[in-house]
């Protein structure tokens, strides 16, 4: 007897590839996770969106969708998908035309008859969405808003992956791994005619290297703020040895 429910979902998520395939980039990945998406849920659609620090916007999907919703960014409380960004919680909206949000859809002949939408959680964040639409046969349930969330463990972790593989494809990571190993390092450092210009050239680099390999504005702040809490420190830490 085939497994139905909750059951059936778990198993076809079971089936997914575990992340071994190598992507170049979020996108790609995203793409693909559209797609096994849409077979899993018998969807009529879905997509994926990241959340860059000032709204979401689309990055992937699968079904039929305008190229003009690329555009423009979805912000906090709108829709179905910028309550999910605000409250940091699944949603499940089983009759659309019959909802609140029917009316604030973008696309409403590309709504499906039910929504899922569920957050892409890193460190307890919101970092992205994903929107699965269809149930013309049934209205999804709870199960399938269940299913939804585990699937978004899995895409999460697969984003960080193809993001920590650029960082370290990335020539600023290659750069910082041979100065590594040079012992004059600090000496060639304090022989730079101009250490502000010096300093500039490398945090344009950072930035560059980061967001090439996917990361948002919000985690490279993240990021540069983790550097400085750390000068921060060992600059304590010397004051200390000095006294």
């Amino acid at each position: 007897m085939a497994p139905t429910g909750s059951e059936g979902l778990i198993e076809k998520l079971a089936l997914i590839p575990d992340g071994g395939e190598v992507f170049h980039g979020v996108a790609p990945l995203l793409e693909r996770w559209c797609a096994r998406l849409a077979e899993v849920f018998d969807a009529e659609g879905t997509s994926a969106m990241v959340f860059d620090g000032e709204g979401l916007q689309l990055c992937a999907h699968y079904g039929d969708l305008p190229a003009v919703a690329y555009r423009g960014k979805t912000k906090q409380g709108e829709g179905i998908a910028g309550q999910v960004l605000a409250s940091g919680k699944p949603l499940l909206v089983e009759d659309i035309e019959a909802s609140e949000f029917f009316s604030q859809a973008r696309y409403p002949k590309n709504q499906g008859k039910s929504f899922l939408s569920v957050p892409l959680l890193r460190d307890g964040q919101v970092a992205g969405i994903m929107n699965v639409r269809g149930g013309f046969q049934r209205p999804y349930e709870a199960q399938e808003l269940h299913g939804l969330t585990i699937a978004g463990l899995l895409v999460e972790r697969d984003i960080q992956l193809v993001q920590m593989r650029g960082v370290l494809r990335s020539n600023f990571i290659t750069v910082a791994l041979e100065k590594a190993h040079r012992p004059d390092l600090n000496a060639m450092v304090k022989a730079a005619e101009d250490p502000g210009k010096l300093a500039k050239l490398l945090a344009r680099s950072f930035y560059r290297e980061l967001r090439k390999a996917g990361f948002a504005s919000t985690q490279i702040i993240m990021a540069a703020t983790e550097i400085i809490s750390g000068l921060g420190s060992s600059l304590r830490d010397a004051r200390k040895k000095d006294r």
